[in-house]
């Protein structure tokens, strides 16, 4: 029995330390490659049939466990009879001794099939999350290339806009250059001077 809670208790602490990569706030490279991981494990038929055996002789433990507890307190239960009205039937130390192996392993083998069911829903929460971080780095990187092309349209429209302004000014310049000059009479100074 010892072994089997051993391997029951490594199998705990493994879930636990896988559960816990897999909450872990990990770049998306790595968490992309766990997800990987995970479906080359789901589509293994020998990993599924190991991981239903599994579960079944762990709800198997935890049947029995739940079955001796209540056995063990249906012991513990007064019987009142005529004759003796406050009769406590008291658990022995070997009962008690059961008693707390079988919580336990209530306890121990609760906790692995919780953990299987919590690992279960984290992958495919997990798996939700790398696709749709795939789709929308996509997007982004797409967006990226189209809003840069946009961008680059809009600067050369500016820019086009911003030198027929400066063409614009120049003829200005040169028409109120011209009639300054006219008005004034001509004294040989230029423009230059």
């Amino acid at each position: 029995m010892s072994i089997q809670m051993n391997l029951v208790f490594i199998t705990l602490c493994v879930e636990m330390a896988t559960l816990f990569m897999m909450v872990l706030p990990l770049p998306h490279i790595l968490r992309r490659k766990f997800i990987h991981l995970i479906e080359i494990l789901q589509k293994s038929q020998n990993f599924k049939v190991g991981l239903i055996f599994f579960t079944i002789i762990l709800g198997l433990q935890f049947m029995d466990c739940v079955n001796r507890l209540n056995r063990l307190d249906y012991l513990r239960t007064p019987y009142f009879t005529m004759s003796n009205m406050s009769s406590n039937t008291m658990l022995t130390n070997d009962q008690l001794a059961s008693k707390f192996y079988s919580q336990r392993n209530l306890y121990l083998s609760g906790a692995v099939l919780y953990l299987e069911l919590a690992i279960y829903t984290v992958i495919t929460h997990l798996k939700k999350l790398v696709a749709k971080e795939d789709k929308l780095r996509s997007l982004n990187v797409k967006q990226t290339f189209a809003s840069e092309d946009e961008e680059v349209a809009k600067y050369k429209q500016l820019i086009e806009a911003k030198e027929k302004d400066i063409s614009v000014m120049k003829k200005q310049i040169e028409g109120i250059q011209r009639s300054y000059d006219e008005l004034n009479p001509s004294s040989g100074i230029s423009k230059s001077d």
